[in-house]
C-alpha cells in the first residue's frame, strides 16, 4: 500500500458485498497487480466468512482469521504471496475500523505444510492442443515448436523463451544452454520432431528481427518473456478444448512434469532423470517417481507412437 485508508464516512457493519466494492475503487493499492491479488484473497475470505454464519465482519473475531489463514495455507502452493495479501486486507479493514483487533499475530504463526505434488500434464492432452494448432501461420509455427520443444525435452519455459540461435547445433543435433534457474549447463539432443519444428518456424514463420533470441513476437520481433509463453500456453489449452482450472497446476511446467512422469514409468534410473532434466540433486528429480505411480510398473510408448494427427514428436 502506497497510504492507508480513513475511517471517514465508514459503516462499520458494511456487508462483504459492500467491502468488496470499496476494495475495488480504492486508489491506495501499491499497483495493479497488488490490487488484483488483495481482491482475490478478500474473495476467499469473505465467502469462507458467509459459509460460517458471519454478515459483516462486527461478528469476526481473531480466531476466525487465524482458522481462515491456516486451511488456505494447507491449500496454496505460495504461502509468502497469501501472507502478504492478507495482511492488506486487514490493514484495510483495521484502517476504515472493519475490526478492532491486531491480526498481525495471525501472519507470524508456523503453518504446517506439505509440499503440493502438482500433476503433469497427460500425453493425450498434450497431443490434443499441438493438433490443434494450424501451422500454416507464423504464429502457428512459433506456438507449436515451443510446445513440442517443452513437451518434448522437459527444458523450463525461461529456458526456452531465452534460447537464442547459436545455442542449437544443427549439425550436431544438439541444443546446449546454461539452465537460468540453475545456472547448470545443460546439452539435449535434437529430436527429429522438434528439430523440423523449430526449422519450419525459424524458416518460414519467424520473419526478421533485431535479436536473436529464437521466439519472438509476431509483431514488432520482440524476444517472448516466460510470462508470456506461459499465457500463449493456456490460450493453446483452451482453443484446444483441454479445461484448466485456477491453480489446477497444469501450467507450461506440467509439460516439464510430464517429461520427468515419463522418463521414470519408463524404468529410466533417477540419476539419468536428474541429468536428463538438468537437476542439481537427484532429490529434485524423485518427484516424478510420486507422479507416475502405479505405471511405474507397466512399460511406456514412446513420444513416436503418441499423437493424433500431425502431432508427431520424436
Amino acid at each position: 500500500m502506497q497510504s492507508l485508508p480513513t475511517a471517514e464516512g465508514r459503516d462499520p457493519s458494511a456487508g462483504f458485498d459492500q467491502l468488496y466494492e470499496e476494495m475495488t475503487v480504492w486508489q491506495g493499492w501499491s499497483s495493479p497487480k497488488v490490487r488484483e491479488n488483495v481482491l482475490g484473497s478478500a474473495r476467499n475470505l469473505f465467502k469462507w466468512l458467509r459459509e460460517r454464519g458471519h454478515e459483516n465482519m462486527t461478528t469476526v473475531r481473531l480466531d476466525d482469521v487465524r482458522d481462515h489463514y491456516m486451511q488456505r495455507a494447507r491449500e496454496i502452493t505460495y504461502l509468502i504471496s497469501l501472507r502478504y495479501t492478507l495482511k492488506l486486507v486487514f490493514s484495510y479493514m483495521t484502517a476504515t475500523e472493519r475490526i478492532g483487533f491486531d491480526t498481525s499475530s495471525v501472519f507470524r504463526l508456523k503453518v504446517p505444510r506439505h509440499n503440493r505434488l502438482l500433476p503433469a500434464m497427460d500425453a493425450d492432452a498434450i497431443a490434443r492442443v499441438l493438433d490443434a494448432i494450424d501451422r500454416s501461420t507464423c504464429i502457428g509455427k512459433r506456438d507449436y515448436a515451443f510446445i513440442l520443444l517443452g513437451a518434448a525435452t522437459g527444458l523450463r519455459g525461461a529456458d526456452i523463451a531465452a534460447l537464442r540461435m547459436r545455442d542449437i547445433d544443427w549439425r550436431k543435433g544438439a541444443i546446449s544452454i546454461v539452465q537460468r534457474k540453475t545456472s547448470r549447463a545443460i546439452s539435449i539432443p535434437l529430436l527429429r520432431g522438434v528439430g523440423g519444428a523449430l526449422q519450419d518456424y525459424i524458416l518460414n514463420g519467424r520473419g526478421e528481427s533485431e535479436t536473436d533470441r529464437v521466439f519472438v513476437t509476431s509483431v514488432g520481433g520482440r524476444p517472448l518473456t516466460p510470462g508470456l509463453l506461459t499465457r500463449m500456453f493456456s490460450q493453446r489449452c483452451h482453443m484446444a478444448g483441454v479445461a484448466r482450472k485456477p491453480h489446477d497446476g497444469l501450467s507450461f511446467h506440467s509439460l516439464r512434469r510430464s517429461v520427468g512422469k515419463r522418463l521414470c514409468t519408463a524404468g529410466v534410473p533417477i540419476e539419468s532423470v536428474a541429468q536428463c532434466l538438468g537437476h542439481g540433486s537427484v532429490r529434485s528429480a524423485e518427484r516424478y517417481i510420486c507422479l507416475a505411480g502405479e505405471s511405474l510398473a507397466e512399460c511406456a510408448l514412446g513420444f513416436d507412437v503418441v499423437g493424433n494427427g500431425g502431432a508427431l514428436w520424436n
